[in-house]
C-alpha cells in the first residue's frame, strides 16, 4: 500500500515537472515575440524619423533657395520702379521743352497777325523802291527760316518723346513680368513653409519624451562637433583674404578676429533668449552659444569679414552657414530661414548672409550664434560690442 502511494506520488510530481518546463518556455517564447516586436517597431520608428528629417533637409533647401531667388526679384523690381521713374521725368522735361517750342511759335504766328504784316507778294506788288523791297525780301525769308527751324525743332521734340514713351511701355511691361514672377514665387514659399511646419510638427511628436529629446540633442551636438572638426582641418592658418562684393581685387581685413574682442559687430539686435553655459533644462546639456531673438525674414549680417565654409541646413540647427575667419575661428549663424551666401563666398563684416528663422532650434524664434576656436566653443558675448 505505502509503496502505491509512494509511486503515485512521483508520477504526480514527474507530471508536474514536464508541465511547468513547458509553461516556462511558452512563456520564454513570447518575451523573445515581444522584445523581436519592439525592436522592429523602435526600427520602424528610427526610419520614419529620418524620412521625416530627409524630408526637412529638402524642404529647408527649397524654402532658402526661393527666398533667395525672391530677395533678388525684389531688387530688380526696385531697380526696375527707378528706370521707370527716371524715363518719366526725362518725358516730362521733354514735354516740358515742347511746349516751350509751341508757345513761341504760336507768338511768333499770332504777332505777325496781329502786326498785318503783308505777305511776300503783296510786298512784291507794292514796292516801288527796289532797296526796300530787298529788305522786306530778306525780313521774309528769315522769319521763314525760323518759323522752318521752331518746326524741325518741335518734330525732332516729339520723335524723341515718342521714343521715350516706348522706352517706358517696355519698362513698364518688364515690371508687370517681374511682378507676377514675385506673386508665383511667393505662393511657392508660402506652400513650402507649410509643408515644412508640418513636417516639424510630426518630427516633434517622434520625440516626445524627454529621454528620446535628450538623446537627440546629444546626436545634434556630435554632428556638429564631427563637422567643425571636418573643417578645422581645413581653416585657413591666417585671416582669409576678403573679396568684398565679387570685386576681383583682394581686401584684408584690418585688425586680425583675435584682436576684436569685445568688438564683434551683432549678428542681428535683439533679446536674449539663451545665454552661453546655461542649462538647456535636460540633462548636464549646456548652451555652446546664444539665442538672439529675431523676426523671421530678418537679415542677419557676418560679425567680422571671412570665408564661408559651411551653409548648408544641419540637424538641429536648421539651416546653418559657418564663416572661417582665420586663426581657427569661426563664426556659426544657424536656426536661419534662408541661406544668402555660398560656400567659398568672401564677406565684410556688416554684409547680409541669412535671414533669420524659427526651424532648427524648436520652439525658439531667432538666430543662433555661436564662436568656435579650434573647434571648442567661447563664449561670444566676450566677443560681441553694444548692441545698436
Amino acid at each position: 500500500m505505502t509503496l502505491r502511494i509512494l509511486l503515485a506520488c512521483l508520477s504526480l510530481l514527474i507530471c508536474f515537472s514536464v508541465h511547468a518546463e513547458t509553461d516556462s518556455a511558452s512563456r520564454l517564447d513570447d518575451v523573445r515575440k515581444e522584445i523581436k516586436s519592439l525592436n522592429s517597431d523602435l526600427s520602424e520608428k528610427k526610419a520614419d524619423r529620418q524620412a521625416l528629417l530627409d524630408q526637412l533637409k529638402t524642404q529647408s533647401r527649397q524654402v532658402s533657395e526661393l527666398n533667395k531667388q525672391l530677395r533678388k526679384l525684389k531688387a530688380q523690381i526696385n531697380d526696375k520702379h527707378k528706370e521707370v521713374e527716371a524715363l518719366r521725368q526725362k518725358m516730362g522735361i521733354k514735354e516740358k521743352e515742347q511746349k516751350q517750342q509751341l508757345d513761341a511759335l504760336y507768338s511768333q504766328i499770332r504777332s505777325a497777325f496781329v502786326h498785318s504784316e503783308p505777305s511776300y507778294l503783296e510786298l512784291l506788288l507794292n514796292q516801288k523802291d527796289v532797296s526796300t523791297l530787298s529788305r522786306g525780301s530778306t525780313y521774309f525769308r528769315y522769319f521763314h527760316q525760323a518759323r522752318q527751324q521752331e518746326l524741325e525743332n518741335i518734330h525732332q521734340l516729339l520723335v524723341k518723346l515718342n521714343d521715350e514713351q516706348r522706352d517706358v511701355l517696355l519698362a513698364q511691361q518688364s515690371l508687370e513680368n517681374m511682378l507676377t514672377q514675385q506673386r508665383s514665387k511667393q505662393a511657392q514659399l508660402e506652400q513650402q513653409t507649410k509643408q515644412r511646419k508640418a513636417t516639424l510638427a510630426a518630427l516633434d511628436n517622434t520625440i516626445s519624451t524627454q529621454d528620446s529629446r535628450l538623446a537627440s540633442l546629444k546626436d545634434e551636438e556630435r554632428n556638429l562637433q564631427q563637422l567643425l572638426d571636418s573643417l578645422s582641418k581645413k581653416s585657413a592658418p591666417t585671416a582669409p583674404v576678403a573679396k568684398p562684393n565679387n570685386n576681383s581685387t583682394p581686401v584684408k581685413p584690418n585688425t586680425p578676429f583675435p584682436r576684436l574682442t569685445g568688438k564683434l559687430t551683432w549678428p542681428v539686435n535683439g533679446k536674449l533668449l539663451a545665454r552661453y553655459g546655461s542649462s538647456r533644462n535636460l540633462g548636464k546639456l549646456k548652451w555652446q552659444g546664444i539665442v538672439i531673438a529675431s523676426p523671421t525674414g530678418n537679415d542677419v549680417k557676418a560679425t567680422a569679414a571671412g570665408r564661408v565654409v559651411f551653409a548648408d541646413w544641419l540637424r538641429g540647427f536648421g539651416l546653418l552657414i559657418i564663416i572661417d575667419h582665420g586663426d581657427q575661428y569661426m563664426t556659426l549663424y544657424g536656426n536661419n530661414e534662408s541661406l544668402l551666401r555660398d560656400v567659398g563666398e568672401y564677406v565684410k563684416a556688416g554684409d547680409v548672409i541669412a535671414q533669420s528663422g524659427e526651424q532648427g532650434i524648436r520652439g525658439l524664434s531667432g538666430l543662433y550664434f555661436e564662436i568656435r576656436h579650434r573647434g571648442s566653443p567661447t563664449n561670444p558675448l566676450k566677443w560681441l560690442g553694444k548692441q545698436g
